[in-house]
C-alpha cells in the first residue's frame, strides 16, 4: 500500500519526525498461538500461489514484465528483491489456469515431499485477499467457501469452513482484508505429494488507489517420514496488520513452546517458514525509515538472497534464498502473498535449550498482514543415564574372600528424544569372576523380563571375553534383538534395570567396576553414560571424592591459584600438583597434604608461579594414598589472559562415530589447525580450518576410518591452544 506524504504543515512534520524515530507499536487482530506441536522423523513445508495478476488494460494481456520484476537498482537499496511495480494503481485481474469455465479463478502449486513413505500429520488450507465489503454483506458465507482438487484436471472438492475460522479487518470504508482456513489433513494424506489446484477464491478485481487488490492461498503441512532426521515441529498462526498511515510502525510477538536442543545448531538445523498477505516489492526503505519493511528474529533482521533485510515482504515464494518455481502461474512477484522458508539455525540468537523466539515486524510505507510461522528444528538429543549399584552377599558393605557380588545397572532416557540401538556393556575387573547364568532383565522396554542365557544367541544378553577380560552385554529397548539394541523412549517409558552376579578372588582388594550404556540419536550421533560401583575390603582405602577443581589467574598474571574441594577421603596421603603446556605431558609443581580418612568437606589451595608463560596451561592433581596407590583428577585449562581457555570451546558428540562438531569463539578471521593425537603421541589427523570472528561451528566428517579408542583433540589458533579428550 503506497501512501503519498504531501502535507506541508510544520507541526505535522515535527510530529511525523517524532514518530519516525520512535515508531508506533501495534497489536494483532487475532493473537498468534501454537496450532500444532510434535517431535517426529519428518518436517514441515508450505506451498501456494497468487490468484491475481496485473493485466494490461489496452490489450487485456498479462504484464509478465511487472509480475517477474525482481531486481531494480533504482528502488530502495536496489538489487534482488526490489521492484518498481506493485499492485497499487494496477489493473489486478483473476488468474484462471484450470479447464473449467465455471470457475472464476484458479491457480496451482506442488506439494513436494521426501521420497519414501510419508504420513501427513497436519495440513491446513488458508486463503485470503482484499474484497469489497458489499460482497460479504450481500452473502455472509462468501469468505467461508473455496474449491480444491488434486492435479490439473477432474472435479473439485467444495470446502466450507466454520464461521470462527474467518479473520477479517476493514482497511477502508469500502474494503476488507480477510483470511480463512480449514483443516484438510485427511485430504492431503489420501492424495499425497503432487500438484494441487485451488479455485473460486473470494477477491475483488480492478484498480485500487490506496493499497491494491490481492488474493492467494497457502497450504501448510507437517509430515512424518522414517527416512528423515528427528525434528521438533512447531506451527503457529494468527492475523495482524503492520501499518499506520505512513508512520514507521512495528509489531512484537513471542512464539513459545520451541524445543531447541542443548547443543548449538547448524544453519540448516532450524528452518523457519513464514507467510504474510499483501507485501509489496516496490515499497521498502525510505529516507525516514532505512529499515524498510522487515522481520527480525530475536532482534536480528532476517534476510536471504531473494528477501533483502530492508524489503523482506516483497511478494516472493522462496525456499532458503531461491524462488520456488513449481507452481502455475510461476511469477517471481505474487503481488500480495509471501511464502518464504529461511535457515535460522545460526545468526539469529536461537540459543541452546531455548523455548521461545521474539519476532518483530516493521514498516513505514508498506502494509502487510503476517499470518503463519513454522519451525522445524533438530530435536533435543537423548540423555541416557546409567547408575550402578553393588551389594555383597553378607550385606555389610565390604568385600570378603570369594564373596558373591550382585551388580544392578539401572537408569532411563532423561532427554526429550528417543535413544536408538541402545545397549549396555560391563567389562569385569580382573579380580572377580562372572557367575554363569545370572544375566537378568529386571525391567526394560521392549524386552521380556527374566534370566537370559550366557550364549550370544537370540535372546537380549550374553557374556563374552576379550583377551583375559570378561564382559557382559544387554540389548534393551523396543525392537531389541540378540545382536542390536532397540529404541529407548524418553521419560518414564525408558526406565530400565538389569543385573548379574560375580564372585571375588581369594584376595580381591578393592573392586572398582564401571559399566557403560550406549545409544544413538536419530541423526546417528553416539551418546553414552558410565556408572561405577566401588566396594572394598574392611579397612581398605576408598577413592577421594572431589566436588570441584578450579584455576584462577592472579591480577598481575604472575601466579595461578588452584582450589579444590573434597567431600570424603580415605587414607589420603597427599595431592601432587602437575602442570602441562600441551595437556598431555605433565611435570611436578608441588604437593599438598591430604586429610587421611574423613567424611567431612575439605578445601585445598595451591599457588603456582607462572611468570614467563603465555597462551594456555593445564593442571591436574595426582591423588596418592598412604600405600602409594594413586589416581588422577580431571584436567583443567587456564588461559593466561585470565579466562578459561575452553570457556567458549565445545566438542560434541563425545563419544563420536563418524562426524564430530567443534564450537569455538574466534577473536579474528584466521586459519586454525586441528589435530587428533593418540595417547601414544601419534598424530592420526591434521586439518586446517577457517575460523571467523565470533561463534564458529566446525564439522569434521567421514571419521569412520579411525579405530575405536581415546584421542587428544588439539585446536590451535594464533592466540590459543585448546586440548580435549575425545572417544570414538
Amino acid at each position: 500500500m503506497l501512501i503519498l506524504l504531501t502535507r506541508k504543515n510544520a507541526t505535522l512534520l515535527m510530529l511525523m519526525a517524532f514518530f519516525c524515530v520512535n515508531g508506533i507499536a501495534q497489536n494483532p487482530i487475532r493473537n498468534f498461538s501454537q496450532m500444532y506441536s510434535e517431535n517426529l522423523r519428518g518436517g514441515t513445508t508450505m506451498f501456494g500461489n497468487t490468484i491475481l495478476h496485473i493485466v494490461n488494460e489496452i490489450d487485456n494481456t498479462v504484464n509478465t514484465a511487472f509480475m517477474n520484476e525482481t531486481n531494480d537498482a533504482n528502488n530502495g537499496f536496489g538489487g534482488i528483491g526490489f521492484a518498481q511495480h506493485g499492485n497499487d494503481n494496477e489493473n489486478m485481474q483473476f488468474v484462471d489456469v484450470d479447464d473449467f469455465q465455471s470457475t472464476i479463478n484458479s491457480s496451482s502449486a506442488d506439494l513436494i515431499l521426501p521420497s519414501g513413505a510419508n504420513s501427513i500429520k497436519f495440513a491446513r488450507l488458508y486463503w485470503g485477499g482484499k474484497l469489497n465489503a458489499s460482497a460479504v454483506s450481500i452473502n455472509p458465507d462468501t469468505l467461508r467457501k473455496i474449491k480444491i482438487r488434486k492435479g490439473t484436471s477432474g472435479l473439485y472438492l467444495n470446502v466450507v469452513t466454520p464461521t470462527n475460522n474467518v479473520d477479517q479487518f476493514s482497511v477502508s470504508t469500502n474494503d476488507i482484508v480477510y483470511q480463512s482456513f480449514v483443516d484438510i489433513t485427511n485430504y492431503i494424506n489420501s492424495n499425497g505429494s503432487g500438484t494441487y489446484t485451488v479455485a473460486d477464491l473470494p477477491a475483488t478485481t480492478g484498480v485500487a488507489t490506496s493499497g491494491g487488490y490481492f488474493g492467494g492461498w497457502v497450504i501448510v503441512v507437517a509430515y512424518e517420514n522414517p527416512t528423515q532426521p528427528y525434528n521438533s515441529i512447531r506451527l503457529y498462526d494468527g492475523f495482524a496488520q503492520v501499518y499506520n498511515s505512513g508512520i514507521p510502525s512495528y509489531l512484537n510477538i513471542t512464539l513459545t513452546g520451541l524445543n531447541v536442543p542443548s547443543t548449538p545448531l547448524l544453519a540448516s538445523e532450524a528452518v523457519m517458514g513464514t507467510m504474510s498477505w499483501e507485501g509489496d516489492a516496490n515499497l521498502g526503505p525510505t529516507v525516514t525509515n532505512r529499515e524498510g519493511d522487515f522481520i527480525k528474529i530475536n532482534n536480528v533482521p532476517v534476510s536471504n538472497a531473494v528477501n533483502p533485510e530492508a524489503n523482506f515482504w516483497n511478494g516472493s515464494i522462496s525456499r532458503n534464498g531461491s524462488f520456488v518455481d513449481t507452481k502455475n502461474p510461476n511469477y517471481s512477484n505474487q503481488m500480495g502473498i509471501d511464502i518464504d522458508e529461511v535457515n535460522v539455525g545460526t545468526g539469529y540468537d536461537i540459543l541452546p535449550n531455548a523455548t521461545s523466539v521474539n519476532v518483530e515486524f516493521g514498516t513505514e510505507a508498506d502494509m502487510y498482514f503476517p499470518s503463519i510461522f513454522t519451525f522445524c528444528i533438530r530435536v533435543k538429543d537423548p540423555t541416557i543415564v546409567l547408575d550402578k549399584a553393588v551389594t555383597d552377599q553378607t550385606g555389610d558393605g565390604f568385600i570378603e574372600s570369594k564373596e558373591e557380588l550382585t551388580y544392578t545397572l539401572s537408569g532411563s532416557n532423561q532427554g526429550i528424544a528417543p535413544s536408538y540401538n541402545t545397549y549396555i556393556v560391563d567389562s569385569l575387573p580382573l579380580n572377580v569372576r562372572y557367575i554363569p547364568n545370572t544375566l537378568e532383565i529386571i525391567n526394560a522396554p521392549g524386552v521380556t523380563s527374566g534370566f537370559k542365557t550366557d550364549a550370544a544367541d537370540n535372546d537380549v544378553a550374553f557374556k563374552g571375553t576379550v583377551g583375559a577380560r570378561s564382559y557382559v552385554k544387554f540389548f534393551i529397548g523396543t525392537g531389541a534383538t540378540g545382536t542390536n539394541g532397540g529404541i529407548l523412549q524418553a521419560g518414564t517409558a525408558g526406565n530400565y534395570a538389569v543385573r548379574f552376579r560375580v564372585k571375588a578372588d581369594e584376595i580381591p582388594g578393592s573392586v572398582i567396576n564401571t559399566a557403560r550404556i550406549y545409544g544413538n540419536s536419530a541423526q546417528g550421533d553416539l551418546f553414552t553414560d558410565d556408572g561405577t560401583a566401588v566396594i572394598g575390603e574392611e579397612g581398605a582405602p576408598m577413592p577421594v571424592s572431589m566436588t570441584s577443581f578450579l584455576a584462577t589467574l592472579s591480577s598481575n598474571k604472575q601466579n595461578c591459584l588452584l582450589k579444590w574441594i573434597t567431600e570424603s577421603e580415605t587414607e589420603n596421603a597427599y595431592f601432587e600438583i602437575q602442570r602441562s603446556n600441551d595437556g598431555v605431558h605433565f611435570e611436578y609443581r608441588g604437593k599438598v597434604s591430604g586429610n587421611g580418612t574423613t567424611s567431612l568437606t575439605k578445601q585445598y589451595d595451591y599457588n603456582d608461579e607462572i611468570k614467563g608463560l603465555f597462551n594456555v596451561i593445564y593442571y591436574r592433581l595426582k591423588i596418592i594414598d598412604k600405600d602409594g596407590k594413586y589416581s588422577f583428577s580431571k584436567i583443567i585449562a587456564l588461559k593466561i589472559n585470565g579466562n578459561n581457555a575452553d570457556e567458549h570451546f565445545n566438542v560434541y558428540p563425545n563419544p563420536f562415530y563418524s562426524d564430530i562438531k567443534i564450537e569455538l569463539m574466534g577473536t579474528r578471521k584466521e586459519t586454525g589447525l586441528i589435530r587428533f593425537i593418540t595417547f601414544e603421541g601419534k598424530e592420526v589427523l591434521r586439518r586446517n580450518v577457517e575460523v571467523e570472528k565470533g561463534t564458529n561451528i566446525i564439522v569434521l566428517k567421514d571419521l569412520n576410518y579411525l579405530p575405536r579408542g581415546n584421542y587428544i583433540l588439539e585446536m590451535t589458533t594464533s592466540t590459543n591452544k585448546i586440548i580435549r579428550k575425545i572417544t570414538k
